[in-house]
């Protein structure tokens, strides 16, 4: 046996294992084994985007893509998430007092430097070196030192929860759709801005992506319910977090893409995978193969 069949062999067994964790990072012998295979076919570089709500699973996914990738297939796999291109503090506290105070809240559309994300695409693709950002959520902030990859890199993997999102009409964003809306932007001037933003350069950003597949949660009270255990390990590890109204809050400045991308999956999604509550894949469906 050639040493890259063992190498197969070998994660292939571990994705098929049976001590696999009963939600969709654990679908791995199933799903992932041959998503992994079929990416390492693709003609390189190649970028793969991870659509999905708060808490679905995502980063797992791209990570054990990521190892898959690595062990079975000898690939270089860059992993980012939309999260590290998140504008500094500074940067969204400038936008707070210039545009509006609700984007002083990371997460929507406006809030990401999406021009360093189209420029590391364009180093990856020329099979340059990456200096990749990461954004630390416990301090809110950018971190300083950056995760350096030696190119050139075979693979990347971006993955987000508003990867391949579509900008709503203006009469889909005159009626607010929770209490944040109706109270902090009764003039419509934030959810103007972060539609503006979607509609433009984030369109941009997601033209580049080669493949989009989406983690597609059931229903938006489910995705509360993820996104507060994402937060309770947080505080468990860093002894810091929002308590649960801090979070309801928080949550409210993403309901109405997330709503939004539930309801309509992107055009430009290729294989939407629905899960359960417990994040068990139910189904997969190809949109556009």
């Amino acid at each position: 046996m050639s040493s890259q069949n063992h190498r197969i062999s070998l994660v292939k067994g571990l994705a098929t294992g049976a001590d696999c964790s009963q939600s969709a990072e654990g679908d791995s012998g199933q799903y992932w084994w041959p998503l992994a295979q079929r990416l390492s076919e693709q003609s390189r570089p190649f970028v793969l985007g991870i659509n999905g709500a708060q808490g679905s699973g995502k980063t797992t996914l791209a990570r054990r893509l990521q190892s898959m990738l690595v062990q079975a297939f000898g690939l270089q796999v860059a992993v980012l998430s939309i999260d590290d291109l998140y504008h500094t503090k500074a940067q969204r506290r400038w936008l707070a007092e210039h545009i509006h105070p609700l984007l002083l809240t990371r997460g929507v559309p406006g809030t990401h430097d999406v021009t360093l994300g189209i420029e590391l695409i364009r180093r990856f693709r020329a099979g340059l070196s990456l200096q990749l950002p990461r954004f630390d959520k416990s301090r809110d902030d950018r971190l300083l030192e950056a995760q350096w990859l030696q190119g050139p890199a075979d693979i990347m993997i971006i993955e987000g929860w508003c990867l391949g999102a579509q900008p709503q009409s203006e009469t889909q964003l005159q009626q607010p759709v929770n209490q944040l809306e109706k109270q902090q932007d009764a003039d419509l001037v934030w959810r103007r801005y972060v539609n503006q933003c979607l509609a433009g350069e984030y369109q941009r950003f997601f033209a580049q992506l080669d493949e989009l597949v989406m983690l597609q949660a059931p229903d938006w009270q489910t995705v509360i319910n993820w996104r507060g255990e994402q937060e309770l390990k947080l505080t468990e590890r860093t002894g810091e977090g929002m308590d649960k109204p801090a979070l309801a809050e928080f949550m409210q400045h993403y309901q109405r893409l997330t709503e939004y991308q539930l309801a309509h999956p992107a055009r430009a999604i290729n294989r939407l995978y629905r899960l359960n509550a417990q994040r068990r894949i139910l189904s997969v469906q190809e949109l556009n193969p």
